[in-house]
Formats: C-alpha cells, sequence, structure tokens
C-alpha cells in the first residue's frame, strides 16, 4: 500500500506542472497531503531535492520552491515534516546542485 501511494505521488510530481513543485509545510499533520522526512543521507531518501528561489525557476522534477507566503499560494502541495522515516510518505535529501536534483522510481 505505501509503495502505491509513494508510486502516485512521484508520478504526480513528475507530471504535473510548477504548480505541484511548489510546496508548503504546515503545522497540522490532518490538513497536510504528505508526510515527509528530510534526511541526510542520501541513499535513504527516494527524492533528491534542489530548492529553487522562486515558482518560475522550477525546470524540472526534483526541484521545488518552497512557499514562504502561504496565502498566495493556495495551490502549493501540503507537506508535514516528520521526525521519523517510518512515518513519511516522501524522504528528501536537498542537494546543493540543481543538475544533482532527481526523483528515484
Amino acid at each position: 500500500m505505501r509503495l502505491r501511494i509513494l508510486l502516485m505521488i512521484l508520478c504526480g510530481l513528475y507530471f504535473n506542472t510548477s504548480s505541484a513543485q511548489s510546496v508548503k509545510f504546515i503545522k497540522n499533520p490532518y490538513q497536510a497531503k504528505f508526510r515527509v522526512f528530510i534526511s541526510n543521507n542520501p541513499k535513504q531518501a527516494n527524492q533528491w531535492i534542489y530548492k529553487v528561489t522562486g515558482p518560475t525557476d522550477i525546470r524540472k522534477p526534483g526541484e521545488w520552491y518552497i512557499v514562504k507566503n502561504q496565502q498566495l499560494f493556495r495551490d502549493a502541495v501540503s507537506l508535514f515534516k516528520v521526525d521519523k522515516k517510518e512515518e513519511a510518505d516522501i524522504i528528501v535529501y536537498y542537494v546543493s546542485t540543481r543538475d544533482s536534483a532527481k526523483i528515484f522510481q
């Protein structure tokens, strides 16, 4: 079941426009669309994410614009950060270069 959910997430992020790559971290886990664990270990992650500075900077899957003003970006995907990878729908590793960003399938 978790694998099916993960595949749906990956496909949704891959095939949607840049608005799907705009994400916002929220404090209420019940209102979040996905639970995210941010890893320091690249081998644990199923997504290597490069943070861009604006929504128009998104060029490919694996690039996220993390919304600062949630009122202006209501269509951004809502995420809740969890402390354990076992609780996560997505495991993310932040990369420092745009070319390193990718989503593993």
